[in-house]
């Protein structure tokens, strides 16, 4: 019976070290992101530069739908070279429009990543340190699906695989 027992113990040793070894951990940075100090700061510059931007468009609609209504009102009395002048105006000005909005969304988001770039770095390695301090092999990123963190003694089976597929 003590054999048995001390038999046991040889073999379930082994396991159990390796499943203190093999630690996995998950995380959600969007919840973590929330969260953070810094948020409510970038978020109050964002509005307040989409503010700006939104301000700057309405003018430029108003300046739209004022050229297309006076056109409206004039044009049976316009000689053709006007009306053409004026049609071109509208054109120009719904190109305008076009184009503002569309560097108005990019710059929105240029700014939004800039701005929140420290905050991220600043998440990252708060997870590394995590993950180094309490030997975690890999944690997961819930929100993103994919891996945030990775051991340096964590294993790379691609040239395994590569080798299995006959690739080199």
């Amino acid at each position: 019976m003590l054999k048995k027992i001390a038999l046991l113990l040889l073999f379930a040793l082994p396991i159990s070290l390796m499943a203190q070894e093999t630690k996995l951990g998950h995380i959600n940075s969007q919840e973590i992101l929330t969260l953070m100090p810094e948020r409510a700061t970038i978020e109050k510059t964002i509005q307040d530069l989409q503010s700006q931007w939104e301000n700057e468009l309405s003018k430029m609609r108003e300046e739209y739908n004022g050229k297309i209504k006076e056109y409206q009102e004039k044009q049976a009395t316009m000689p053709e070279s006007i009306k053409q002048a004026r049609q071109a105006e509208i054109v120009e000005i719904e190109q305008r429009i076009t184009t503002f909005n569309q560097t108005a969304s990019t710059d929105l988001q240029k700014k939004q990543q800039e701005l929140f770039a420290p905050v991220i770095e600043k998440v990252k390695k708060a997870i590394n340190e995590v993950g180094a301090e309490n030997k975690y092999l890999y944690i997961f990123d819930l929100s993103s699906q994919s891996i945030i963190y990775q051991s340096p003694n964590s294993n790379d089976v691609t040239a395994l695989v590569k080798k299995k597929l006959g690739l080199k």
